[in-house]
């Protein structure tokens, strides 16, 4: 199949899908062609903040890998 071909066929799919987690990927993955996204998640973005906050607090222990 050709690349026009192969474009139309991704339209097809893309317009009788109803998921719009699925269209958000899509979205996201054609924005950053180069396969490198930068962008997290909002929920992984809160997470991180809420770790950094808890290591800076003194609440959180390290471990080296020789301890496992």
């Amino acid at each position: 199949m050709d690349l026009q071909a192969e474009k139309i066929e991704l339209v097809k799919l893309l317009l009788e899908t109803q998921k719009e987690s699925l269209i958000e990927k899509i979205k996201v993955l054609l924005k950053d062609e180069d396969g490198t996204s930068s962008q997290l998640p909002q929920s992984h973005k809160k997470e991180l903040d809420r770790r950094l906050s808890r290591i800076d607090n003194g609440e959180t222990k390290f471990y080296t890998w020789e301890v496992y």
